[in-house]
């Protein structure tokens, strides 16, 4: 799966990576040559084929912030967040990357 690194939210920016996106970003980065020269950033991931499930049939997170002030010492706030869950039911064989929360 690839998603735009900033700027994006709420699943906008999440595509599939397949031969065809592949062959895309090929072109896009002239095999290479332009990494790091584009403006936006993007983050790659694995998809998660079987993600622990809230009662066996809804997705979830947590979301959480930390901000660590000092590595020495350490130092590290710490604020509660809250949890999502998915309001479709989990199935492993849809392609659909805009599941709402």
């Amino acid at each position: 799966m690839i998603k735009y690194g900033n700027g994006a939210h709420r699943a906008a920016g999440v595509f599939l990576f397949d031969e065809i996106y592949e062959e895309k970003l090929i072109q896009d980065y002239e095999n290479g040559n332009q990494c790091g020269q584009r403006p936006r950033s993007l983050v790659a991931q694995k998809y998660v084929s079987n993600p622990l499930l809230l009662d066996k049939q809804n997705k979830f997170d947590f979301r959480i912030y930390m901000l660590v002030a000092s590595v020495n010492p350490l130092i590290v706030y710490y604020h509660d967040g809250f949890l999502r869950v998915s309001l479709s039911k989990y199935d492993k064989h849809s392609k659909e990357v805009f599941i709402i929360f």
